[in-house]
């Protein structure tokens, strides 16, 4: 009977699910959405809001590897414990410069088409009532007219020139991914983050004749 109790508490032992906390290091917090990776680069759960994370033992399971965005990878050997509390490192990293484009994000470094961008922190603090008058000289190649002198009036903007002559030569206004009928006149300039000016072919691609301006 000794042999087979054992046995017993042995499979009993191994059959016990591994736990563990994970934690910034810097701060002491615990880290929830950090993702637990096997050797083999199977994801086997993740941290809840406690930074608390459980899964079930495997004899194929030889390592572990904690990851998150913006924190050094920490792997860690599975041995007969069934606790382990891991503290992650803020990794410093230089980020490139993203544009948004007419079908995406891009790196800035990687993009080869004719894109303006502005980029103001306080652009909500310009002496003006609207986003566009608040771009006036700012970005190359964008002309900004006022063409009434009444407080709030609409503004005339041109890209590279009039690119038409009977037809509208107004640019073609996208907000997060979604063309707006309205331009520039319902937007609050304390809720712009940057501003990119497509002048080529990539907005074309995407937005057809629409995209001309």
């Amino acid at each position: 009977m000794l042999p087979l109790i054992m046995m017993v508490g042995t499979a009993s032992a191994q059959k016990k699910d591994i736990t563990g906390k994970v934690i910034d290091q810097s701060t002491g917090m615990p880290m929830a959405g950090v993702s637990v990776i096997t050797d083999k680069k199977k994801v086997l759960t993740v941290t809840d809001e406690k930074g608390n994370y459980t899964f079930k033992p495997s004899s194929s399971i030889k390592s572990l590897s904690f990851s998150s965005i913006g924190y050094a990878t920490q792997f860690l050997i599975i041995g007969p414990s069934t606790s382990y509390n891991v503290s992650l490192t803020p990794e410093a990293t230089a980020q490139a410069e993203v544009v948004v484009i007419g079908y995406g994000t891009q790196k800035k470094s990687s993009l080869t088409g004719a894109v303006a961008k502005y980029k103001n922190e306080r652009l909500d603090e310009a002496p003006v009532s609207r986003l566009d008058q608040a771009l006036q000289g700012r970005i190359a190649g964008v002309v900004v007219q006022n063409t009434s002198s009444e407080a709030g009036a609409d503004s005339k903007i041109n890209i590279r020139g009039i690119s038409s002559i009977n037809a509208g030569a107004s640019p073609l206004v996208v907000v997060d991914g979604q063309p707006v009928p309205d331009g520039l006149a319902f937007i609050n300039t304390g809720d712009v983050e940057s501003v990119e000016v497509l002048k080529d072919a990539a907005s074309a691609a995407i937005y057809g004749s629409r995209g001309a301006s």
